[in-house]
């Protein structure tokens, strides 16, 4: 038996997310849905001053964010999850699914960020703090592919969080909250 509180154990287990977990869920959702809204708020503006301010947040933000949600992709594949909620093997298919989207469309971000500024030929600047010289010089071919696969990545992560959120909604508001507890450390 552990000596721990059932809200304070570290790791994952059979039946609930550990501290650990839960920690990198909500701070990688604070982090991907800030850095969502930003990216989908100046996409569509023009080149000036205003998209160049809202772009360069957006790259200080995940240039600081970059090691958080690397982490949080590590321990999700490397220290597993809870059992699976009973529920019926399409639902469980389409969780499944879901997940491995959350992740996947993370880790293609987190990758095709930075190598879409470096191969844009610029540092990546982190609100004047410092800032991380390229690496690859520019290759504009591969810039804008790398650009088109972030646009792209984001909105299949959106739709993915969307999904993330109703199935968490559905949880909680039909099955007793007992599966969205295990999230809030219940």
């Amino acid at each position: 038996m552990s000596a721990e509180p059932a809200g304070f154990v570290w790791r994952d287990g059979i039946d609930r997310y550990g501290l650990i977990s839960r920690f990198n869920h909500w701070l990688g959702a604070a982090v991907v849905i800030t850095l969502l809204a930003i990216g989908l708020y100046f996409e569509d503006m023009p080149r000036g001053a205003e998209k160049l301010f809202w772009l360069k947040l957006h790259i200080g933000i995940g240039a600081l964010a970059f090691f958080i949600l690397a982490f949080r992709l590590l321990w999700r594949l490397t220290s597993g999850s809870p059992a699976a909620f009973a529920q019926t093997s399409g639902m469980q298919r389409l969780a499944l699914a879901v997940h491995i989207l959350l992740l996947s469309g993370l880790g293609v971000l987190i990758i095709s960020g930075p190598l879409s500024v470096w191969t844009g030929g610029h540092a990546i600047d982190v609100f004047g703090w410092f800032s991380i010289p390229s690496p690859t010089g520019k290759i504009a071919p591969l810039h804008e592919s790398l650009e088109v696969a972030h646009k792209v990545m984001a909105k299949v992560l959106l739709v993915a969080i969307i999904l993330h959120v109703l199935a968490a909604l559905k949880h909680f508001l039909f099955d007793r909250g007992r599966e969205f507890g295990r999230m809030l450390g219940r």
